[in-house]
């Protein structure tokens, strides 16, 4: 088992069915997105998701039973997943994820809106509504009141409008169980050389701030790229990433090292993000930044 530290970070080249390097109940939080099954090619022979469905789900079980075997007590699961349809039939990943999990109580179910979702496929295009979501299904360790719980606020949008005093908490109004956060799409992955199915940096930033202080550690069983060390390593989390493929350790320790900020939470808000500026002037386009600018110069660059 070959490790790799980078900052506050530590990588290990290995499948995550095995976690023998990490110190039992050490972590705080889990937050990953699992291979596809049946979909995608990861580089490697001994990867999860190229077999049999009821061999996929195993595989992955293995890998939620040693998350729960070096998880602290208070500890969270988060595994954002599609479902997908494979020779006309609907396959609820999602849902066979959790009838199958063990030990992990299923505790929240959070939906990540994805507004620039592609199309459905040519078979399905006059058949079925587009898919616009992903599942992030929660899972807790040692029971409802022992996790950690930062609830993300915003300002209350329209507090002037509104008279019902009792509505108005001075800390904001809640983001709620839907977040909306573009997905990336070409050029800017593919220039860059990502994982061919990395997730954006706002929905792990998410999780972390909820559920997270910072030092704490946040682990990863299936790193690719490297977004969860990277968001990690911003915002002072010790965090441990396991990914199988020893070919993308030079891109997760560029990514490591990126230039990347918190977002601003309302561009995650469903109210506030309608009117919030998107595309390629978004923001996030910062984060392609080859080192660390001032905020002038960044947006100096986006408006180019």
């Amino acid at each position: 088992m070959k490790i790799k530290k980078i900052g506050q970070q530590t990588v290990y080249i290995n499948s995550s069915e095995d976690m023998s390097g990490v110190k039992e109940s050490s972590v705080n939080l889990f937050v990953t997105s699992p291979p596809y099954w049946n979909l995608k090619d990861y580089g490697n022979a001994n990867q999860i998701g190229d077999s049999s469905y009821d061999e996929y789900l195993d595989r992955m079980s293995k890998v939620w039973a040693e998350c729960y075997r070096v998880a602290a007590d208070g500890a969270v699961l988060v595994i954002n997943v599609n479902d997908r349809r494979n020779k006309g039939k609907f396959i609820p990943i999602s849902f066979d994820i959790v009838s199958r999990m063990k030990d992990w109580e299923f505790w929240d179910h959070v939906i990540w809106y994805i507004p620039n979702a592609l199309p459905q496929p040519n078979h399905y295009i006059e058949r079925l509504l587009d898919n616009k979501y992903e599942s992030c299904l929660v899972f807790i360790k040692g029971g409802s009141k022992a996790y950690k719980f930062n609830k993300v606020r915003v300002p209350q949008k329209y507090a002037v409008a509104d008279p019902r005093a009792e509505k108005k908490n001075p800390k904001g109004r809640c983001v709620g169980n839907i977040i909306r956060i573009p997905a990336y799409r070409p050029p800017n992955i593919k220039e860059m050389g990502y994982h061919v199915a990395a997730y954006p940096e706002e929905l792990a930033a998410f999780f972390i701030e909820t559920y997270t202080d910072e030092g704490d550690v946040v682990l990863d069983p299936f790193l690719g790229s490297g977004t969860t060390l990277k968001v990690s390593q911003c915002m002072k989390r010790n965090g441990i990433g396991f990914e199988i493929n020893e070919d993308f350790v030079p891109l997760i320790e560029k990514r490591i090292n990126e230039y990347w900020e918190l977002p601003d939470w309302k561009s995650l808000d469903i109210l506030h993000s309608a009117t919030m500026t998107t595309g390629n002037k978004a923001p996030r386009k910062a984060q392609f930044a080859d080192k660390k600018k001032d905020k002038d110069q960044v947006n100096m660059d986006l408006d180019d």
